[in-house]
């Protein structure tokens, strides 16, 4: 990826005419750049709560829709049911109106169960007209509770929510979990206390329950706004870390074919042209009947692959345009790359406005459609504005090779059709099921990821030796950082996939009676970086002048341990929210994000800039190439650890405490980050020695300002 650095002499005429003293080509490039981002992040943001969310009733077809409402009593100590007798079953039935009547399904209650049922009705309170209070049925137990409408009208499915009380007619404790039963393909169209995949929670017996406690109280609700794909959040979570790691993993490809064969400026309008074809093929996904049936959920496959490849030609090519502005030694450069970075950040930050607001008030495939609209009009704007202000800026190497543009384009298109193909008959579950097979052989997993691991030590061993003795200590910290580097993005990107669902499932978002959408909150790190960034562009400069500076390696530790504390109001989140009962305060999530952003802003540095000046010339391009890699690995583990959310809920998983709920698995986050944060405090004097004289003390403010993007964007440094 020779062009990373920049490194062309580009007309005299791209200096004819500035704004802000810079180049226009920049701020078009901005505007591009802007779009872009503007729709990765605002699919991203719906990605999970889309896949995860039940069916909507006002959208099945006629007839009667049948769910089982299952509380079982669980062994606290291993998280498993006590016995598949002691489960109550609720048959809760729902659908359009039909010329067949609901039949009457029993609720059941075998064996011995300690938990009963008590359910309450809603009723008007006199006192404030137009508002409503829950109340015991003192009614008959009559089963099953029945939810009719029309088909298409959402407004005729009435009293689509009902609430129990949870007793405990026992005299200790009892750990249940209240769910939907989803054996085999089940479809669900209900919730639990909003989440589609049930809560888990502790019943206090009525004994230890003060006169004005309330009981435990679950809702079952309707899904009256749109139809999701009813997965579970644990393959959900896994789709997501497979989408985001590979999207960070061809822009190697891609690096290549524009350096080597189409240029920077075809390779970009390839990648754009994919990432809007690929939000419209998921926008179109969710028309009529495909947006329940088996070819629907293919297509939209098929427009995540054409998203990531489109991102592969798309990412490796704009910031390197950004450099080609400029000619070597430009005291211009560094600001060009802050303006630029702005616009990564300012498109991060507005999408969710706009995709996330359409995509979970209006209807999923809005947001998603909305997405495309969004890289169409950065196309739109480059295609006009390129002519004027970036003529000869990225084109082909030879113009011979320039030709083969529409051969990556509809050769993508291709590959995603093959993707799609594949998973609609079968060949990913295939893969899953060996996959799922190998992690539950302990002995082949754990022996797989020696070998694994080992083979990755024993070439990092023999590429280390083939430099020379005064660059073997920097590949060596290049490594170490790659490693550390990982760590934080695997818990980083969390944002997308765990935290964003417990936002939507588990925080109170009303604000003056209207509901924030859940998706607003990933804008809140990117508008944090717009405020943050310059602050700290500032302090880094300041101690630079006083030879203050932290190192790498404590930067790299500060990021970390940033993260950790950002964790901690997950944890607190995670604790009043337990069981899914109490809604935590919104405030807790944002400030997570607050200091996440300041853990990114303190790590930002260590990104591939640190590869180019540390580095071996003969070697850069590799070595970038594996830091690329090592992103791959940190977003595709953040998605398998996030699978694991619900079995950690569920004591399935245990963990070394015990807070209860999704606060143990937040914990995972607290000690690991910190954790890795001590150790390379511990290390840091070991780790500058290895360093050497590589280390720049004064950090570009273009680095800090580009925080989330240093894996791609650092092309002009």
């Amino acid at each position: 990826m020779s062009t990373i650095n920049g490194g062309v002499n580009p007309p005299e005429q791209h200096d004819e005419g500035t704004i802000l003293g810079h180049p226009k080509g920049l701020f078009l490039l901005f505007l591009v750049e802007m779009w872009e981002r503007f729709s990765y992040y605002g699919m991203r943001g719906l990605l999970m709560l889309y896949l995860i969310s039940v069916i909507a009733v006002h959208q099945t077809k006629p007839g009667v829709h049948t769910n089982v409402l299952e509380v079982a009593e669980m062994n606290a100590a291993d998280g498993k049911i006590v016995d598949a007798a002691q489960v109550r079953q609720v048959s809760i039935l729902a659908g359009p109106t039909s010329e067949t009547p609901p039949t009457a399904i029993e609720g059941i209650a075998s064996g011995a169960p300690v938990l009963s049922l008590q359910r309450l009705k809603r009723v008007p309170l006199a006192s404030k007209p137009g508002e409503f209070e829950w109340v015991v049925d003192e009614g008959p137990d009559t089963w099953p509770i029945v939810m009719a409408g029309e088909a298409g009208e959402k407004g005729s499915f009435q009293d689509t929510e009902v609430r129990y009380n949870i007793i405990n007619n026992g005299s200790a404790a009892v750990r249940c979990r209240v769910s939907m039963l989803r054996d085999g393909e089940n479809t669900s169209y209900f919730t639990v206390n909003r989440s589609p995949g049930g809560v888990t929670t502790d019943i206090k017996p009525q004994s230890e329950l003060g006169p004005d406690a309330a009981p435990t109280q679950i809702t079952i609700s309707a899904n009256t706004h749109d139809s999701g794909r009813n997965w579970l959040q644990s393959d959900a979570s896994v789709l997501y870390g497979w989408y985001t790691g590979l999207a960070y993993l061809f822009p190697i490809l891609g690096g290549i074919i524009a350096d080597k064969l189409i240029g920077t400026h075809r390779s970009m309008l390839v990648g754009g042209l994919l990432i809007a074809i690929g939000h419209i093929i998921l926008g179109i996904s969710g028309f009529g009947e495909m947006a329940q049936s088996r070819g629907g959920m293919s297509l939209f496959i098929m427009g995540l692959a054409v998203i990531v490849l489109g991102t592969g030609h798309f990412k490796p090519t704009v910031s390197v345009m950004v450099g080609q502005l400029y000619r070597q030694g430009d005291p211009r450069r560094d600001g060009a790359f802050t303006i630029f970075y702005m616009g990564i950040n300012l498109g991060a930050f507005i999408c969710a406005f706009v995709c996330g607001t359409l995509g979970e008030k209006v209807g999923w495939h809005w947001g998603f459609g909305s997405a495309a609209v969004g890289m169409l009009a950065g196309l739109a704007l480059y295609t006009v504005g390129r002519p004027a202000v970036l003529r000869g800026i990225g084109d082909a190497p030879r113009s011979d090779t320039a030709k083969l543009s529409p051969l990556f384009l509809f050769g993508s298109l291709a590959v995603s059709a093959a993707f799609a193909a594949a998973y609609h008959f079968g060949a990913m579950d295939s893969l899953n099921k060996a996959m799922t097979s190998i992690q539950s052989n302990k002995p082949l997993s754990i022996g797989l990821i020696v070998v694994l691991g080992g083979g990755i030590l024993l070439w990092i061993s023999m590429f280390v030796a083939k430099n020379d003795p005064v660059d073997r200590g920097p590949v060596i910290s290049i490594f170490i950082f790659m490693f550390f580097n990982a760590f934080f993005w695997l818990a980083f990107e969390q944002a997308g996939s765990s935290i964003n669902v417990f936002t939507e499932q588990n925080t109170n978002r009303t604000i003056g009676g209207f509901e924030i959408p859940a998706t607003w909150f990933q804008s809140v790190n990117a508008g944090l970086i717009f405020m943050l960034a310059p602050m700290f562009a500032g302090i880094w400069t300041s101690l630079g002048k006083k030879r203050m500076n932290p190192s790498q390696p404590v930067k790299i530790a500060l990021g970390l341990l940033f993260l950790g504390l950002g964790y901690l109001f997950m944890l607190w989140a995670g604790v009043i929210a337990k069981g899914g009962v109490a809604k935590a305060s919104m405030m807790l999530i944002i400030l997570t994000y607050f200091w996440h952003t300041v853990g990114e802003l303190c790590l930002s540095p260590t990104g591939l800039s640190y590869v180019t000046k540390a580095a071996p010339a003969k070697f850069v391009s590799l070595l970038m190439g594996i830091w690329f890699i090592s992103s791959f690995i940190a977003n595709l583990g953040g998605g398998l650890i996030a699978a694991q959310v619900e079995k950690i809920e569920r004591g399935e998983i245990k963990m070394p405490w015990s807070f209860g709920g999704q606060a143990d698995f937040f914990m995972l986050f607290v000690v690991t980050s910190i954790g890795a944060a001590v150790v390379i405090f511990v290390f840091s004097p070991f780790l500058k020695k290895l360093i050497g004289g590589r280390e720049d003390s004064t950090p570009e403010v273009s680095e800090t300002v580009g925080a989330r993007e240093d894996a791609f964007d650092d092309g002009g440094h």
